[in-house]
């Protein structure tokens, strides 16, 4: 029983700690600003709504790689995922000439109260690939920038032009995909946002 009431103790606080943990990793991606909310009220009711975002999804995956096929549909609808009565999961399409990476996911619930539908919408940039992505980036150029500032010399011109383009590279190298992200989930709010009240119509 003792035992039993130990794992149970280590258990709950193991959970504590994993929800902290989620609650920071959040409150830093919404000061980066790749993760925001949208808050929607419209005088609709729920199965209306939902009928009417399912026919302009197509249902399908919305990991990573999957706009890599967005281009070969002929669906004129410009979102993918999933969409049910207890709430969504979906992302922009890629169509054919659209340059933009669209990586950015909506997950959403809605609420009914009275003849208002209230809509909360959890709008990510960040994809789970990139974080081993950053870790990543974070060991290789740790090392070699600590490689070059420990070293004396290497090939006589290490500090005059390999440094600077080190750091130049991890510098596009990390900021770039970061951008991508940011602007990514900036567009999609916007877009859900002026997408949801056209619904109504």
């Amino acid at each position: 029983s003792a035992s039993r009431t130990s794992r149970s103790h280590a258990t709950k606080h193991i959970q504590d700690r994993c929800k902290a943990l989620r609650h920071k990793m959040k409150e830093l991606l919404k000061r980066l600003k790749i993760l925001d909310y949208l808050h929607t009220e419209l005088v609709i009711k729920k199965n209306d709504f939902v009928n009417r975002l399912r026919d302009h999804v197509d249902e399908g995956s919305i990991d990573i790689f999957s706009d890599t096929f967005d281009v070969l549909s002929s669906s004129k609808n410009e979102y993918k995922g999933e969409v049910s009565f207890n709430g969504f999961k979906i992302k922009r399409r890629r169509t054919f000439f659209d340059m933009n990476m669209n990586i950015a996911v909506a997950n959403g619930t809605y609420s009914q109260k009275d003849d208002k539908l209230i809509i909360s919408t959890e709008i990510n940039g960040l994809h789970g690939i990139m974080i081993p992505f950053y870790i990543f980036c974070i060991i290789i150029y740790g090392v070699l920038i600590v490689g070059f500032l420990s070293a004396d010399e290497i090939g006589g011109k290490a500090i005059g032009f390999a440094f600077p383009f080190i750091i130049f590279h991890a510098v596009f190298m990390m900021v770039v995909p970061y951008l991508i992200m940011r602007r990514s989930t900036k567009k999609l709010k916007h877009q859900l946002e002026r997408e949801f009240y056209c619904l109504t119509k």
